[in-house]
């Protein structure tokens, strides 16, 4: 598996390009913005954005998708039924789908936004604003904050084995590493 971080400055936000070697289709997890530094990264790998994938629909996560629409045909999975006016591939529950190359689980996880879900894509948590490397997501309110990290226990620190944390904001992390130091999920 090909996978590409791209620091989008101009919204403060990670945005992600994956593909799996030998396949020309590339998912992208939260186009923040698409510039033409991403344009660039996408066409000198002879790859073509044929998914998105969205954590969740804060502007600073999505102001990239009427961009890339002109450019690629590309399905957008969301807890929303439409973004920016685009339809979606709607997720309403915990489910899993296969994409080129590759399965995706997806988690709902609200609290951060109603919309919020979590993408696990074999060893990859990507996050959005939901975990981030040593805290949480901000909420409305503190029910809110304590149904989501009860969300977060229960779904993600479950998970068995070793991932890699790819939030939408800041620096990557291990599920190991936040199961022992992420302030916000101590018991």
């Amino acid at each position: 598996m090909n996978l590409y971080t791209i620091f989008q400055p101009y919204e403060v936000t990670n945005t992600y390009l994956l593909n799996q070697d030998g396949e020309k289709n590339a998912v992208l997890v939260d186009p923040g913005r698409f510039d033409l530094d991403l344009l660039k990264l996408v066409e000198d790998h002879n790859l073509y954005i044929s998914h998105v994938l969205l954590t969740h629909s804060h502007m600073n996560h999505i102001h990239g998708i009427p961009t890339l629409m002109k450019i690629y045909d590309a399905q957008i999975y969301s807890m929303k039924s439409s973004i920016l006016g685009f339809k979606t591939n709607l997720i309403t529950e915990e489910t899993t789908f296969s994409l080129p190359g590759m399965e995706v689980h997806a988690v709902p996880v609200p609290g951060h936004s109603d919309d919020s879900v979590i993408y696990i894509i074999e060893n990859m948590l990507f996050t959005g604003d939901t975990l981030m490397a040593g805290y949480t997501g901000q909420t409305a309110g503190l029910s809110e904050q304590k149904a989501m990290t009860a969300l977060i226990r229960r779904k993600i620190f479950a998970l068995e084995g070793e991932y890699l944390l790819l939030p939408g904001h800041g620096s990557p992390s291990t599920l190991s590493a936040e199961k022992v130091s992420n302030l916000l999920l101590k018991e």
